[in-house]
């Protein structure tokens, strides 16, 4: 199962925080052990020290003949004693931080060289000398040495356990960090995800004739400014369409007296070809204004939206279609829900339908169900619809002219005003090559899954 980035904002900003958790926290655990470690290891060398001479200041005092029993009594931290002719062989010469070197040198007035030792070694083996230095960890190996007065070397050899990289302690403070600001980050974002989210959905039913009352206002300053900018841009913006299909009513309303007018002085002329074509010329005309209407008006309309089923609508669409003298055929219809205006979808399914009859002579309708989504794949066995073309012919008033004869009728607007419901249903409509050579109107629709599986 392949693992994508997230695609919300909410997803990739706390991905980001995590990521830089993760840096943050490894860098600061690192330079914390490494801090930790280095003051355990002055600790211990400073101990080492402070112990080796003390012996050392013991075993003048002392007879030779004693000195074996000092030196087996075992310390507080199972710290060994031992003593030989020459000076110990080390591996790596301890680095001294700045406070130990000066402590050693004013309390004891030591330093490095000059009859004294301070060494340390990474130890691969297990002690054998404490519970405590058998715990698992990081072994480190401290040795101490001075030089006697007889020439000899004291040394004392010391085994610490560092604390290993990552602990539970550590992980759990990890993850208890990571918690809280995954928390914090998730309600934040939501305070500015939740009023982005109403803004896009009010975009996408801004234009789409349904009501749209304005957004209230939430969230950072910068947000309730877009707000208010969008409540203003959607009222002026919704003014201006009402404003143009009342232009457009009116227009449309004052042709009609003309017209009437025309036609009855029409009558009154001889039958002949000019009364013909004038009769033509007039219903082209009342064409243009019926048309222009409708697509004024879109998808407003007092319909209300119900579910209902699509193969009910596309049997009754396919029935007078048919009965009109239509070559239609429904092929494989299947049972989908849909939740929408029922007569506006009717009619933006007539246009199409009767657009591949018009051209195509012949009309097939395949539906199928697309992810959440249902499709429907109308074909016609007519010229097809240029690739150049399949956007442009969504447009008001457009007629391919070089593929559609003027005399087969339509005035360029039955698509516009297709496309205008389909839109305002959330759905989609486009032209491809069907498989015949001919055009194919694809057409989504957003499906009711919950009916779909109850039926």
């Amino acid at each position: 199962m392949k693992i994508g980035v997230p695609q919300s904002v909410r997803g990739q900003l706390i991905l980001l925080l995590l990521g830089c958790l993760l840096v943050a926290q490894m860098l600061s655990i690192s330079y914390f052990l490494h801090d930790k470690n280095r003051q355990l290891l002055d600790y211990r060398a400073f101990d080492a020290v402070e112990r080796l001479l003390t012996t050392a200041k013991l075993l003048k005092t002392l007879p030779t003949t004693d000195w074996d029993m000092i030196l087996k009594t075992p310390s507080e931290w199972g710290m060994q004693f031992t003593i030989s002719q020459a000076a110990p062989q080390v591996r790596d010469e301890l680095q001294l931080s700045g406070d130990l070197a000066i402590l050693l040198k004013n309390k004891f007035g030591l330093s490095l060289g000059n009859g004294f030792i301070l060494a340390a070694a990474e130890s691969g083996k297990r002690s054998q000398m404490t519970d405590h230095a058998e715990k698992p960890g990081r072994r480190l190996v401290l040795l101490a040495s001075i030089m006697l007065d007889d020439g000899r070397w004291l040394t004392a050899r010391d085994v610490l356990r560092l604390p290993k990289p990552w602990t539970w302690q550590l992980l759990a403070t990890f993850f208890a960090t990571v918690s809280i600001v995954v928390a914090v980050v998730w309600i934040i974002v939501a305070k500015i995800t939740t009023p982005l989210l109403h803004l896009s959905n009010a975009a996408d039913n801004l234009g789409r004739s349904k009501k749209l009352e304005p957004i209230s206002s939430s969230g950072p300053s910068e947000l309730r400014k877009l707000t208010h900018a969008f409540n203003d841009m959607a009222e002026r913006l919704t003014r201006l369409l009402n404003e143009r299909a009342r232009m457009l009513a009116a227009i449309g309303h004052d042709l009609k007296s003309p017209i009437t007018a025309m036609r009855l002085r029409i009558e009154l002329l001889e039958d002949g070809d000019s009364k013909d074509r004038l009769g033509v010329c007039l219903d082209e005309i009342q064409e243009l204004v019926d048309g222009a209407l409708s697509l004024s008006r879109g998808n407003d309309t007092t319909e209300p939206e119900v579910v209902f089923k699509l193969e009910d609508l596309m049997d009754e669409l396919v029935g007078d279609l048919s009965v009109a003298g239509g070559d239609i055929t429904l092929v494989n219809p299947h049972r989908f829900f849909i939740y929408g205006r029922r007569a506006a979808l009717k009619r933006a399914l007539r246009n199409v339908v009767e657009n591949a009859l018009r051209y195509g002579h012949r009309a097939r309708i395949f539906i199928r169900p697309a992810m959440a989504d249902v499709c429907l794949l109308i074909d016609d066995d007519g010229p097809g619809v240029p690739e150049a073309d399949r956007t442009r012919i969504f447009n008001p008033f457009v007629r391919l002219e070089e593929s559609r004869s003027r005399d087969t009728g339509g005035s360029g607007l039955g698509l516009s005003l297709a496309k205008s419901i389909i839109d305002a249903h959330q759905g989609k409509i486009r032209y491809e090559e069907a498989d015949s050579g001919g055009a194919r109107a694809v057409i989504i629709l957003p499906r009711l899954l919950d009916h779909a599986d109850a039926a």
